[in-house]
């Protein structure tokens, strides 16, 4: 058995033991609507969450729905849309001035550079890495090259710059550059990897395993990006998610987070591309 499925088989075991310590929701809970939200990074795990806890708890229905970016969810969040916010940051100062929030890191994931597995790479050098953003760039395997960018302010591209010498200069020239492939989110990056021949982007390894995306996570420099090495410091580079509510959360939401934080919860995340804290 690899060490992914034996995380897979006692993840399983550990929700399954664990059910009768998330027993029924009071009466005054049922048929309740628990709305989740946020970075592409988390609503997958958030979604094999949920369906572990409404086995227990069939009389809250807990919607993960479509992913909207850290940004979006927060805002959501503030308007009343949402009851827990996913980001992979804490809520800024004019966010927070919105009203009183709460901001919980329950886990942190590999950054990665992704890439479709039709491409036929699996590792890259730094300078292999930045060589891609060139023009007319193309992998290793002979095919072309697509680098799919995020804003020159977001976190993927702060993180990206820093994976190796000459990607500030790499990205900074190929934003200058008029067609390229351009996301605003988490998940519009993977849908344009997952849809365009030869395209790359940011991603983490908790959106590859959750969704089960055909991509592969690039090792960098000998870097591999797993769970164990990121917990090991051998692998340098993550995100960290937050789930965000309001401060003072319903009885339904405080009773989800419980079960986010339980050894339950925390097994199933680590066997989906996870480090949970």
């Amino acid at each position: 058995m690899t060490a992914k499925s034996t995380w897979r088989f006692w993840a399983v075991h550990l929700v399954l033991g664990a059910m009768a310590g998330f027993g029924m929701l009071p009466a005054a809970l049922a048929d309740s609507v628990l709305r989740i939200n946020g970075t592409g990074s988390g609503t997958g795990g958030m979604q094999l969450l949920a369906e572990a806890y409404m086995q227990a708890n069939p009389a809250l229905r807990v919607v993960v729905a479509p992913a909207i970016g850290s940004t979006g969810g927060i805002r959501a969040l503030l308007d009343g849309k949402l009851d827990i916010s996913l980001s992979n940051r804490e809520p800024n100062e004019a966010e927070r001035a919105g009203a009183a929030l709460t901001s919980i890191e329950y886990a942190r994931t590999p950054f990665v550079v992704a890439v479709h597995r039709n491409v036929g790479v699996t590792a890259l050098t730094g300078a292999q890495l930045a060589a891609l953003f060139e023009p007319g760039a193309t992998f290793p395997s002979g095919q072309r090259a697509r680098p799919v960018l995020r804003s020159s302010d977001a976190t993927d591209t702060r993180l990206l710059q820093s994976m190796a010498p000459g990607l500030v200069a790499a990205i900074d020239a190929a934003a200058a550059r008029r067609g390229m492939l351009e996301a605003a989110t988490d998940t519009e990056a993977a849908d344009m990897v997952q849809q365009t021949a030869g395209a790359f982007a940011s991603s983490t390894l908790a959106l590859i395993a959750t969704e089960r995306r055909p991509f592969v996570a690039l090792v960098i420099d000998g870097r591999e990006p797993t769970v164990d090495n990121l917990a090991l410091g051998r692998y340098p580079y993550h995100k960290r998610l937050f789930a965000i509510t309001h401060k003072t959360p319903a009885e339904g939401v405080a009773g989800f987070m419980a079960f986010v934080r339980s050894p339950a919860g925390q097994a199933l995340l680590r066997a989906n591309g996870h480090l949970p804290l």
